[in-house]
């Protein structure tokens, strides 16, 4: 598995966000939707893409885990209803470019944490392992996952 190394800066987000349990149908409808609205602010192309998983489903319970998507935008970008205004914290991050169908993300699920450690690599804790798309990308079914490293 090739694994690129990437520091990210801390960015001003809009976003949309789910509240439940994590599962492919309730993201495709979330990215959907949350797509729409970026394409109708002008903000598709040239535009990177994340989807944030905010809590461990192995620690809160599943009707109340969050999952935002959101996209990259300027200091001055006004944001219009339905989506909110955040934070991404940014950070250093390991990158590993996928394509995005339901059998190579579950390959990489399977695979990560014994690549992680090969690499001797070390997670930060209390980031989550993110998704990141470009206009680009979703035209060729590639996601990048990325995974917050110290």
């Amino acid at each position: 598995m090739k694994i690129t190394f990437e520091e990210l800066p801390e960015s001003r987000i809009a976003y949309f966000r789910n509240v439940g349990e994590y599962g492919e149908k309730q993201n495709k409808e979330l990215m959907e939707s949350f797509k729409r609205w970026v394409q109708l602010n002008g903000l598709f192309y040239n535009s990177t893409i994340l989807g944030i998983p905010q809590d461990n489903p192995e620690i809160t319970p599943k009707e109340e885990c969050r999952y935002d998507v959101s996209v990259v935008i300027d200091k001055d970008f006004k944001v219009a209803e339905p989506a909110q205004v955040g934070t991404f914290s940014g950070g250093k991050y390991a990158v590993f470019l996928l394509d995005h169908t339901k059998e190579a993300v579950s390959e990489f699920w399977g695979t990560i944490f014994s690549e992680i450690e090969k690499n001797n690599l070390s997670i930060r804790e209390q980031q989550p392992i993110i998704e990141r798309y470009t206009s680009q990308m979703i035209d060729n079914n590639l996601c990048e996952i990325l995974v917050p490293i110290q």
